[in-house]
């Protein structure tokens, strides 16, 4: 049976469930931060400190980099650099900031300053104590002329100013209110390193693992530091994470017991997988979706009607059911997921409709037209037969597919943002603003459509200051508006996170905002007792 991890996690105990406990703690009068904690602490009692793991992951090439000033988001190196950085904070099962290296923090009145206190106690691996001019450095960083982490150089540039005060508080002040800056403040790339330490490829950081190896593109393995500062995470003695892109390796790595968990098993045999002694598949309901980006600055689809032939043209269920298989739900060319605040539901679903697909082909003035899909499953599994189906359901639409196959090595440098037309997937981001801003404004490096539009963006900056709820929801609500009817992206479906683990391992309740437990698998995963 296929667990899904998302609020029904057992205690194999007493049977709690994560939900029940968290109602409890609550009720007694603890914090939602401090109720998920303990459910942590709860459900690890049993467990053990020690033992070695190997993980494998999918995604990652040989131009990854442990550098988050040049971070492109693949799960190998998302978690190689999780493994041996910190960030200010990070997010809880429920998508919430909880402390990490800041260890509290305050907003001033009018929302525009924010203060973080730092923990005490922090070291780096070569003993040097954390300071807040580390953190004002690390952050800065970003607005660097080697800075390609558009995320990360989006968030920084958002404030006006960032000092320390003292060693053990960094003072914030933003251009505009955003009171998501703790949520952003998880971002993977907003890593802190050490003042003036510029190779970040040394790995010297404050989290729970020293780096021993790292191959881009192959392998990270790492020991742990004996004075990481936390005890509630880093179990393992030492980690060993593999990128390995075929499915079928993965899988057969899992069974012989050379690996212990895996990301993003193959869907399709995974009720199969999930009856086999000692493993167990996860499924975790979260923001990962896949996407195609069309560039809407280049022919054929500068023309919107060429880019609605085309999201008619896709047959999101026929791909939901045989590549995802079934673990998720169809998509309706909006970046944002049902679960979320502002998710617009007044948006119609946009179904396979070849009729509708012709007559915007003829609204363009044509009866058919040629377009290329640039694919590789070293984008995600199943990409090249996601192309394949495309191809056949928009035959019949008019729309004549070339699918063309490429590398998967040098895919997100060498095809993503380059090709006029390619497949896309997003981990997703807890806010409508951060998953908005990161990728789909107009000045966004990561905005992969290149689509620009100025109500768009004053939609945006207006709504991520507005305290009016109601006010806030309807310039959301217009933004996807826009988005589902002129944009260049197709949102084909939300699928789950997948992993499957060996029965060894235990872990609390998963995170939903990145594959691999938000890529922090090594260090919130123990083995059970």
């Amino acid at each position: 049976m296929i667990t899904r991890k998302r609020n029904h996690v057992l205690d194999s105990r007493d049977g709690l469930t994560r939900r029940a406990f968290m109602e409890r703690a609550m009720v007694a009068g603890a914090t939602v931060a401090a109720a998920s904690a303990a459910w942590t602490n709860h459900a690890r009692a049993e467990g053990s400190r020690g033992g070695h793991l190997v993980a494998l992951a999918n995604g990652g090439a040989t131009s990854d980099t442990l550098n988050p000033l040049q971070a492109l988001g693949a799960d190998h190196a998302t978690q190689a650099m999780l493994s041996c950085f910190d960030t200010l904070t990070e997010l809880n099962a429920d998508g919430e900031p909880v402390p990490s290296l800041a260890e509290s923090w305050d907003v001033s009145a009018d929302g525009k300053t924010w203060t973080f206190k730092l923990r005490d106690g922090v070291e780096f691996h070569n003993g040097k104590s954390l300071t807040a001019a580390d953190v004002v450095w690390s952050l800065q960083g970003h607005l660097g002329e080697e800075a390609t982490f558009a995320e990360g150089t989006q968030i920084v540039d958002s404030l006006e100013s960032i000092r320390a005060d003292g060693d053990n508080e960094v003072v914030m002040v933003q251009k505009e209110v955003n009171y998501d800056l703790p949520v952003h403040l998880s971002s993977f790339g907003l890593l802190i390193g050490q003042e003036g330490e510029n190779d970040w490829g040394k790995g010297i950081g404050t989290g729970p693992y020293m780096m021993t190896e790292f191959e881009p593109g192959v392998r990270f393995s790492g020991e742990r530091f004996g004075n990481f500062y936390r005890d509630d995470q880093g179990y393992f003695d030492s980690v060993e994470i593999l990128n390995v892109l075929d499915v079928a390796a993965r899988t057969s790595a899992l069974r012989s017991g050379e690996a212990q968990v895996i990301g993003d098993p193959d869907v399709r045999t995974a009720a199969l997988l999930a009856r086999e002694a000692g493993i167990e598949v996860i499924e975790t309901p979260g923001t990962q979706h896949y996407t195609t980006a069309m560039r809407t600055d280049l022919d054929p689809f500068t023309d919107n009607n060429i880019r609605m032939a085309v999201k008619y043209g896709i047959n999101r269920q026929e791909i939901l059911e045989k590549i995802f298989g079934g673990f998720g739900y169809i998509g309706n060319d909006i970046p944002i997921g049902k679960g979320q605040q502002f998710f617009n539901s007044d948006l119609p679903q946009r179904e396979y409709d070849p009729d509708r697909a012709r007559h915007f082909l003829r609204e363009a003035g044509l009866d058919s037209v040629d377009v290329t899909f640039s694919v590789s499953d070293g984008a995600f599994n199943g990409a090249v037969d996601m192309g394949v189906l495309m191809q056949e359901s928009m035959a019949d639409c008019g729309i004549n597919v070339t699918v063309n196959r490429v590398p998967g090595d040098g895919y997100w440098s060498d095809v993503w943002r380059q090709a006029p037309w390619c497949a896309v997937y997003w981990n997703g981001r807890p806010t409508v603003d951060w998953m908005l801003s990161s990728s789909y404004v107009s000045d966004s490096d990561w905005n992969d459509t290149f689509y620009q539009n100025e109500r768009f963006d004053m939609l945006l900056r207006e709504a991520r200051g507005e305290a009016d709820v109601d006010t806030r929801r309807d310039m959301y609500f217009e933004a996807q508006e826009i988005l589902h009817n002129n944009g260049g992206t197709t949102v084909v479906a939300f699928a789950s996170f997948m992993m499957a683990q060996s029965t060894a391992l235990g872990h609390g309740p998963v995170g939903v905002n990145r594959r691999m437990d938000d890529s922090r698998l090594a260090r919130r995963w123990w083995y059970a007792a």
